[in-house]
């Protein structure tokens, strides 16, 4: 389990076990050094103390304090010049070779010695000491010493322990509130008496679940309208079955029969748009982008649509097409460009014309659809970006969701979308901008 709190102990009581390894590290060898520099004088003023005249009696050693043992643990000796031994005081058996004169380390009947000599005119004076008791004298005091730092780790891992936990009750007590929510509890957190630290991800928390509580509310609108809408053709069609069940004449039964299937087709094309913008919802949206010919995508909506508009008698074409090439969603470039030109052939009377241009202009990929239909009015062109909205008195079949679809890829992308007259004041021009931050041009730059 990845758990903060275990990870944040860990760390704090390793760091804290290593700072104390190493304080007692250096306080053990600098208490030691100290030690051994304190021995050495006594060693040094043993020596400068004994007489070399008369007889010879064995000094007082300096007082240590707490420092010394009840037995002393010195030797000291008295040599001639040429190496005689002249006198051997000494409180421990066994007695050191003679060495240089000074401080000396030196093994001597197999033990090691620290001797300090001393030259006091013809005669040498050595004051040693066994470097084993030296050792076991420094090395205890030294983690005497040390011992108060040794129980600090106990202390303070209680104390960060403690602090730890405590700290962290914030977040404990956040997580076990949003456990205990039910699933459309979508109200915001409380902010009061957080942490400095969790007001950042609590205000985000908050915005999401704002957002969340938006896109369920929009989903709640989308379910009803959808409902509403498609009452209205599968109604139709169940009242023509149940006229074409009742006709006799032959004529008769043609024309609930043509009613059936206008019905049937309003009802696909409702569900298909409906379905088309339920594949736009933001759970859609992390489809990642691709290279998107925009030239092909117009040359191949356009070749789709040339159908439908020949039998209408209408005059559908590309007048302009840029060599660009757009990083974006494939499928939805297509749905937009497709929804664009299915409105013009829908709208735009027989015998009439529609043209689409790919540009670049003014830095941005433009793309535009121009038809010389009825258009529409300028105090309805924001309204009909709205799902379900059909102008009123309109007689061409539609669902209401062509532009509300356009305007959704059209946001996606990060581009504009306006609605203007056509050429002389007739019809209508929709003007698609997609940035070129999105988009690179297969050939030069615009």
């Amino acid at each position: 389990m990845n758990s903060m709190r275990k990870k944040l102990l860990r760390w704090l009581l390793c760091g804290q076990l290593l700072a104390v390894v190493l304080c007692c590290l250096v306080s053990f060898y600098y208490v030691r050094g100290e030690l051994e520099d304190l021995f050495d004088d006594r060693l040094r003023q043993l020596a400068y103390s004994v007489p070399v005249d008369g007889d010879f009696e064995l000094p007082a050693p300096p007082p240590l304090t707490n420092l010394q043992d009840d037995e002393d643990d010195f030797v000291i000796q008295i040599w001639r010049a040429d190496g005689t031994l002249l006198r051997h005081l000494n409180r421990k058996e066994g007695s050191p070779a003679l060495v240089r004169e000074g401080f000396s380390t030196h093994f001597s009947h197999d033990m090691l010695w620290r001797s300090f000599v001393h030259r006091r005119g013809a005669r040498l004076i050595q004051a040693s000491q066994p470097f084993s008791d030296r050792l076991e004298m420094t090395t205890g005091i030294a983690v005497g010493a040390i011992a108060p730092v040794l129980l600090l780790i106990l202390v303070l891992g209680g104390i960060i322990w403690v602090s730890v936990t405590r700290s962290l009750r914030p977040l404990t007590d956040l997580t076990a509130g949003l456990r205990r929510r039910q699933p459309y509890a979508l109200d915001p957190l409380s902010e009061e008496n957080l942490p400095d630290e969790l007001q950042p991800l609590v205000q985000a928390l908050n915005s999401l679940l704002a957002r969340l509580e938006s896109a369920i509310e929009g989903q709640r609108r989308f379910v009803a309208d959808a409902a509403h809408e498609l009452r209205t053709p599968l109604a139709a069609v169940q009242l023509q079955a149940q006229v074409l069940q009742q006709s006799r004449g032959k004529e008769e039964r043609q024309q609930a029969l043509e009613q059936v299937r206008v019905g049937t087709e309003r009802a696909t094309h409702l569900v298909r748009q409906l379905l088309t913008l339920a594949r736009l919802e933001p759970e859609d949206r992390l489809r990642l982008f691709e290279p998107v010919d925009l030239c092909a995508l117009v040359k191949t909506v356009v070749a789709e649509q040339a159908p439908t508009a020949l039998k209408r008698e209408i005059d559908l074409g590309v007048c302009e097409a840029e060599p660009l090439t757009l990083i974006g969603d494939s499928e939805g470039l297509r749905i937009l460009l497709g929804n664009l030109v299915d409105n013009a052939v829908r709208y735009t009377p027989s015998g009439g014309q529609i043209d689409v241009a790919l540009r670049c202009e003014g830095g941005q990929a433009l793309l535009v659809v121009e038809d010389n239909g009825p258009g529409i009015p300028a105090a309805e062109r924001t309204r009909v970006f709205e799902r379900f909205y059909r102008r009123p008195g309109s007689e061409v079949s539609g669902s209401g969701l062509g532009l509300a679809i356009v305007r959704e890829i059209v946001i996606r992308h990060r581009g504009k979308i306006e609605l203007d007259e056509g050429a002389q004041g007739v019809g209508l021009r929709v003007s698609v901008w997609l940035p070129l931050g999105l988009a690179r041009q297969q050939q030069g730059e615009c």
